[in-house]
């Protein structure tokens, strides 16, 4: 892929994981199913994974200079994050009206390992086919 296309991808994935973070604000409600009871309040990690993923979308749009170190950190970010939709998947826990079962999970799971993969390829943290 080019690298003209490498800018309008991290604004894209910026743009989504900022938005995605001010629901976290908005509507915590919808989030705090996801967090595993085991880490305790879940309030508290629905905003602080909101105020992560603003920090990092912003990263990713504003500033060429921080998008190394932003698309390291989204990918972590997503990593962790998956927990959340692990504990979804294996208590089968519904978020409103939403029940993903077996093959939407597998789905989402792809897609995370795809916006992983994104977020490593902005960070430059892909290995480079080497020539031939």
């Amino acid at each position: 892929m080019s690298t003209r296309v490498k800018g309008p991808l991290a604004v894209l994935l910026g743009l989504g994981m900022a938005a995605s973070g001010v629901m976290h604000f908005v509507d915590p409600g919808w989030f705090e199913p996801l967090v595993p009871g085991q880490l305790g309040n879940a309030t508290a990690w629905v905003y602080v994974s909101g105020v992560a993923e603003i920090g990092i979308g912003v990263a990713l749009m504003l500033d060429r200079g921080h998008r190394r170190r932003a698309g390291t950190a989204l990918a972590v970010l997503l990593v962790v994050l998956y927990v959340g939709n692990l504990n979804m998947w294996v208590n089968d826990i519904t978020i409103g009206e939403t029940n993903l079962g077996t093959n939407g999970h597998l789905f989402r799971a792809l897609v995370q390992v795809l916006l992983i993969a994104a977020a490593l390829w902005i960070a430059g943290r892909l290995p480079r086919k080497r020539p031939a």
